[in-house]
């Protein structure tokens, strides 16, 4: 299993990812910048995605950035 879909917090036996966990966490630092969330938008083509799901992808983004570097 790789470190991203490990259990956030393995004392409970369901719940959220690390990746999910480090995702939430980046989408609410984006939703708290009005212009990351604005930068973001304008490079929607760079995300290769839609409007609609700009945010999202670059939290999830984000969170594998992380979790890459969690590994080295």
């Amino acid at each position: 299993m790789k470190n991203g879909d490990k259990p956030a917090h393995p004392v409970t036996l369901e719940g959220l990812t690390k990746r999910e966990y480090f995702a939430a966490m980046a989408m609410q630092g984006i939703l708290a910048n009005r212009e990351l969330q604005v930068a973001i938008y304008e490079d929607v083509k760079f995300y290769n995605t839609t409007p609609d799901n700009a945010l999202a992808f670059h939290a999830v983004m984000e969170a594998d950035k992380l979790l890459k570097q969690l590994e080295q």
